[in-house]
């Protein structure tokens, strides 16, 4: 096992990034006489903008009345067809991989920040919220429809609609004695969108990413600031070999500099460990990575598959597969991605693959991104808790004959041959593949990012701001729908999708496919650990011991329902509280609106069917604690490890680069060179992306925006207060500070659950720990 050198990598959302600090001692503690020697983490706002200014880049509002009939239509319908009549500014010639960085770093705070003014300024996310009357709400808080026979509808699952329902002005006039006169002035948000440039600046982010990646030389944009003193970064994912790769990282880890920068270079990823490739790295990843919450009970149809597919020098993990199948079934796991092809509509025995154009030599040169539907088969170790993989399939193509399928070695080799054992190497990396594709736009995008947009539109649609409901969940939106339609502005289109190996049909199909599924009520952290092989009572047993997420996220449901609880008992008190919760009209509106269909009309709803018909005072305490979950704990853990587990791009690919082999013969034959052509390896753009996504989903919460400052927040503020202000003043405070102290007490109870894994000695797995969770989903 990988040893550190200095004692074991605590992942925390504060490993991930912190500040960018001065190093003081023996090193310079003063600014370089020479600016070339300052280590740039961040470009200054003021010199970017006046770059953009100098290259003729800055976003120009466009009139509304030179389009089109359809396009005006679409415009007034959605403000966010706009992003697809903005015209994307040609893209620089060329520019050096750590200037492009910096440079989507500026660029997206720049749109973030816009896209939150937006929000602040159409008062859809204000500051200080107007009060509103439900009616009036319901004619501003909309849910858009997706039509995917539209080319303008941006065909995201139902959201909220930036054009609202009405003309913003008469909403405000209908409702002036309630409006402060301090507020904005009163505009359409569309009219808001266009005079704002948000389309068109969100439009530019595509632009700053140059057709050629160089090593040395000073391009546009203020590209010449990479190579400033700690270093031009040359290219992270150029080599010949997959050695080049991790000694290009591991050497920028040894540098010294002015400043300790905590940036893409530097920070500690997966990729530092000496055996990052191994069997153990791979399995435990899917209780302590990105994505642990997908591992569930192997079925006996692919059970079967595993015990029929071998081959004669498969005799041994056949056997042992079939031992375990008859002694130990509920030792046996899976993941399970063959359900790609039938989630994006694409046929059977189709290749997944989409082409892209890149640059070669001054050249546009066409390529194609492929992509897996893999199926991995485990064993878990009831007395150990460690994950052990078993065998792959690398692609699900419908049937066993037109797939391939390869298995483990039986004993398992020692980790210094597993390093050449180049096609298990190969179809692990199919599984990464797959899982990050799941990752990114189901369990993060689709999961909490767009389930928690539509419970927040649905609130908004049902309840008034004085309704306990609605003050449960409103501090647990905080940032959420500006992040999110900056996202749909430029992540999603500008990022994801071009490392997808999807065609941009294919992946709304698949995005669509991950909304529809959802099981708001399957998904409740009790029941989804029950379902997938993981009952909550022995989560406990060493069956458990390193599946710390698991422990943690269940940890954590409890503590918020019991906070829920406890808040909504005052507002339903026994002894007929159900009746309470039947009786009140603006519940079953909110329930009733999640599972209405999305309409195109503007009174549609979120088209959620697993939504909860609410009927009992338990049933309402799930569902609250629910919309928190997805917001807070949840989020927390699936987003802040990115950078750790996917900055080093080979761990966690996104596609590969060639075919993938269509054979048993092809795969056995794959050796290290054919490895590294499948592998974003001297693809600098796309390496770039990958990276740089986690990089910047990767921002730590500050201590402002965690969980545990709201539930002190909330006991301070019902602490001062008197009865007379608030009849029930002194039960929230109480409330409130058992909530505080049960998140306080997490702070052990999570730390021992990540020294009980495996490698704690290596990595201890710290992410939900109260100082870092955060209380919305805030990036």
């Amino acid at each position: 096992m990988a040893a550190q050198d200095s004692g074991p990598m605590v992942l925390t959302p504060g490993m991930v990034l912190g500040k960018t600090e001065p190093i003081f001692g023996d090193e310079m503690s003063s600014w370089p006489q020479d600016p070339a020697d300052v280590p740039m983490a961040m470009w200054d706002s003021g010199v970017f903008i006046t770059e953009l200014i100098n290259l003729h880049l800055s976003p120009k509002k466009i009139q509304i009345t030179k389009l089109g009939e359809r396009e005006q239509e679409d415009f007034n319908a959605n403000p966010e067809a706009l992003l697809a009549i903005v015209t994307v500014p040609p893209q620089l010639q060329e520019g050096t991989y750590r200037g492009t960085q910096l440079a989507l770093t500026k660029m997206y705070e720049l749109v973030e920040s816009n896209y939150k003014s937006y929000m602040d300024a159409a008062n859809f996310e204000p500051t200080v919220p107007t009060p509103l009357p439900v009616e009036k709400k319901r004619e501003f808080f909309s849910f858009t429809c997706p039509n995917l026979d539209d080319p303008s509808a941006d065909n995201f699952p139902p959201h909220l609609n930036l054009a609202a329902n009405r003309d913003w002005s008469k909403i405000a006039e209908s409702s002036k004695d309630n409006v402060d006169s301090n507020q904005n002035a009163y505009l359409k948000p569309t009219d808001l969108f266009n005079k704002m440039r948000v389309a068109q600046l969100a439009q530019l982010l595509p632009a700053l990413i140059p057709d050629t990646i160089i090593g040395r030389r000073a391009a546009r944009i203020g590209q010449g600031l990479a190579d400033a003193k700690f270093g031009a970064m040359g290219r992270p994912d150029s080599g010949n070999t997959i050695r080049d790769v991790e000694e290009y990282q591991r050497k920028q880890r040894g540098k010294k500099h002015w400043f300790q920068r905590n940036d893409i270079f530097n920070l500690p990823n997966v990729g530092d460990l000496q055996d990052w490739y191994s069997d153990e790295r791979f399995a435990q990843q899917f209780f302590t990575g990105t994505n642990p919450t997908t591992i569930e009970p192997a079925s006996d149809f692919w059970i079967q598959h595993f015990l029929s597919a071998s081959q004669p020098e498969d005799k041994k993990m056949v056997v042992k597969i079939e031992m375990l199948s008859q002694t130990a079934r509920g030792s046996l796991y899976m993941q399970d991605y063959s359900y790609f092809r039938e989630a994006a509509e694409i046929a059977p025995s189709e290749v997944i693959s989409c082409e892209y154009e890149y640059v070669e030599e001054g050249k546009k040169v066409k390529g194609t991104r492929y992509g897996v539907a893999a199926v991995c088969l485990f064993h878990l170790d009831e007395g150990t808790g460690r994950l052990a993989p078993l065998a792959i399939v690398c692609d699900w193509r419908g049937s066993a004959e037109n797939s391939v399928t390869i298995y483990n070695q039986e004993p398992p080799l020692s980790t210094s041959d597993q390093a050449v054992d180049w096609p298990w190497r190969y179809a692990k990396t199919c599984v990464q593949t797959s899982d990050w594709l799941r990752h990114e736009v189901t369990v993060h995008l689709t999961n909490t990012h767009l389930i928690e947009e539509a419970t927040i539109v649905g609130a908004q649609r049902s309840f008034p701001d004085t309704h306990m409901v609605f003050q449960l969940l409103y501090p647990h939106w905080q940032k959420t729908l500006a992040l999110n339609a900056a996202a749909r502005a430029t992540l999603v289109p500008h990022v994801i999708n071009e490392l997808l190996p999807f065609t941009k049909e294919q992946s709304t199909r698949f995005t669509l496919h991950a909304f529809n599924s959802f099981d708001f009520k399957g998904r409740y952290a009790p029941e989804d650990l029950r379902r997938r092989g993981f009952t909550p009572s022995t989560l406990n047993q060493p069956r458990s011991r390193n599946y710390a997420w698991a422990r943690c996220i269940h940890s954590m449901w409890g503590k918020i329902r019991r906070y829920v609880a406890g808040m909504l008992d005052l507002a339903y008190p026994a002894p007929d509280a159900d009746q309470k919760v039947v009786a009140d009209n603006y519940v079953r509106d909110w329930f009733e609106i999640m599972q209405k269909d999305p309409s195109f009309t503007g009174d549609g709803g979120a088209g959620l069917k697993s939504f909860p018909t609410i009927h009992t005072l338990d049933q309402l305490i799930d569902a609250v604690t629910m919309c928190i979950h997805l917001a807070s704990p949840q989020h927390t853990s699936i987003n802040y490890l990115q950078n750790y587990y996917q900055a080093f791009v080979i761990n966690k690919p996104p596609c590969l680069y060639t075919p993938p082999p269509t054979s048993l013969a092809q795969l056995k034959l794959v050796r290290e060179p054919q490895l590294v052509l499948a592998l974003p390896i001297n693809h600098p753009k796309e390496w770039l992306l990958a990276s740089h996504i986690s990089y910047l989903l990767s921002f730590k919460p500050g201590d402002k925006e965690s969980l545990i400052a709201y539930a002190c927040s909330k006991y301070q503020v019902y602490m001062a207060k008197r009865r007379e202000e608030s009849p029930h003043a002194p039960e929230i405070a109480q409330i409130a500070r058992q909530f505080y102290d049960d998140l306080r007490a997490s702070e052990e109870e999570f730390k021992k659950y990540g020294q009980d894994t495996f490698d704690a000695g290596v990595i201890t797995y710290d992410v939900l720990s109260p100082s870092w969770n955060a209380v919305s989903i805030l990036i």
